[in-house]
């Protein structure tokens, strides 16, 4: 039965995306990868040069007189095997680019959104979850976050968050299923940091489920993933010249968002450091101004937290994980100009910060309590739903809401009937998402306590 469940889950998922995904470039960020998938199946390199999605894009890089992208390669790999796949249908980036960038989109990000789904479904149910709570927590991970906007251009968030929840979920089940998952969990780590370098701070919620474990569990897990990082580190040393991720190498930048060779860590006073802090959780960045979903997942945290047992631990391997990654961020990679609706990293923990919402739902009892998590539920869809309006857009610095907004009045002008329909289509979704949730207000929660299967 829960393998039915799943299948339904991925297709629902799928479905979504495939109604969303953009059938054009809209930033440098994806059409950077774009041109490295047209690189390699046009002409069979990594090297960008030659492609026409090249011109004036600026994620870029520049090693041995040659250009490449700056972005890891997985997701373009995975693209490329799509691009030739359809490619003798007459479907090719050059000759039909508005097919072939939906398609190459739509079965690399959308399927590993799918596959995030699902993996947030089995998690609930490995821990002890109803059907239904399951089904909502799946349904809240992918349409009540910024997952779903960045599921439908060619960026590397979704995959890398859904690998993260997997490697965690193997992880989990490796307590009653032995070593395969525990191996499972290191591939899927390393497809998690070969996806996003930054996915490697989130293997600390690995270490923590596994701390305590035999050494033989450790081994296991990293000699998994050692050749997917292996391939990793071999790739950036040819294209670079150095193992570091080529976004902190600034000697191979010659272009914004750095002058070549310029420091790529900048030092600020403690008070910047807190204005960067305030507009990452609240401001045009903000972790909770665009998904107050997160407040809801926040109260989940502290109901595992108080379980003890598995459902501790869970909660400290999700919350010291998403913590250190936070703050790296603000001592890192800061960065307020970006033109993003959100901030897009935080997509990578999505998926793994979705575990604490079945705990929530099912604890919360009260009629204040079960009216502002419909609040949070129903702003945190809609603003999901106006981010894939344009995920990215406006001028530097400008607010998501923003320039979100005047593309949907952009787009009312153009297509009125569009318009209406989209709104209307968010009014269902937004019943159906209410319907769903299982929430019971002074009463019993709408499910047992939950009990780790085993």
């Amino acid at each position: 039965m829960d393998r039915r469940a799943a299948i339904v889950v991925f297709c629902v998922a799928f479905a979504a995306c495939a109604a969303l995904t953009k059938h054009h470039v809209l930033s440098w960020n994806d059409g950077s990868r774009i041109a490295t998938v047209d690189a390699l199946t046009a002409n069979h390199t990594f090297v960008i040069d030659g492609s026409p999605f090249a011109v004036g894009l600026g994620d870029k890089i520049r090693f041995g007189d040659k250009t490449y992208s700056d972005k890891p390669p997985l997701l373009a790999l995975q693209g490329a095997v799509v691009a030739l796949a359809v490619a003798p249908l007459g479907v090719t980036l050059r000759q039909t680019p508005g097919a072939a960038i939906y398609l190459v989109t739509l079965l690399s990000v959308g399927v590993w959104f799918a596959i995030g789904s699902c993996y947030a479904y089995a998690f609930q149910r490995e821990l002890g979850f109803g059907p239904r709570v399951a089904g909502a927590v799946a349904a809240l991970t992918g349409i009540g976050t910024l997952a779903l906007p960045y599921a439908i251009v060619l960026t590397n968030h979704v995959p890398c968050g859904a690998s993260v929840l997997a490697a965690c979920f193997h992880l989990v089940r490796a307590r009653q299923r032995g070593l395969a998952h525990v191996a499972l969990g290191g591939i899927y780590f390393a497809l998690a940091y070969a996806f996003d370098p930054a996915g490697i701070i989130l293997a600390l919620a690995g270490a923590v489920l596994l701390w305590g474990a035999p050494v033989r569990w450790w081994l296991t897990c990293a000699a998994a993933g050692a050749p997917i990082v292996a391939l990793q580190l071999a790739y950036n040393l040819v294209v670079s010249g150095s193992v570091v991720p080529t976004a902190f190498n600034g000697a191979v930048w010659g272009t914004p968002p750095v002058p070549a060779a310029a420091p790529m860590i900048a030092l600020f006073s403690p008070v910047q450091y807190a204005g960067f802090v305030m507009n990452l959780l609240f401001g045009g960045k903000g972790l909770f101004a665009f998904t107050p979903l997160v407040f809801v997942v926040a109260y989940g945290l502290v109901v595992m937290w108080r379980s003890r047992g598995l459902m501790r631990r869970v909660a400290l391997g999700i919350s010291a994980a998403c913590a250190v990654f936070f703050a790296l961020i603000v001592l890192l990679q800061n960065d307020s100009e970006a033109r993003n609706f959100g901030e897009r990293r935080f997509v990578d923990l999505f998926f793994l910060l979705g575990v604490a919402l079945g705990p929530a739902l099912t604890t919360v009892r009260t009629a204040a309590g079960v009216a502002l998590v419909r609040l949070c539920v129903a702003s945190s869809v809609a603003l999901a739903a106006l981010g894939t309006v344009a995920p990215f857009g406006g001028a530097a610095g400008e607010s998501g809401f923003s320039f979100a907004t005047a593309e949907f009045a952009a787009l009312y002008r153009r297509a009125p009937i569009q318009a209406v329909i989209d709104v209307v289509v968010l009014l269902v979704v937004l019943a159906l998402v209410q319907r769903l949730l299982p929430l019971r207000a002074n009463g019993a929660a709408a499910t047992a306590a939950a009990r780790p299967r085993g």
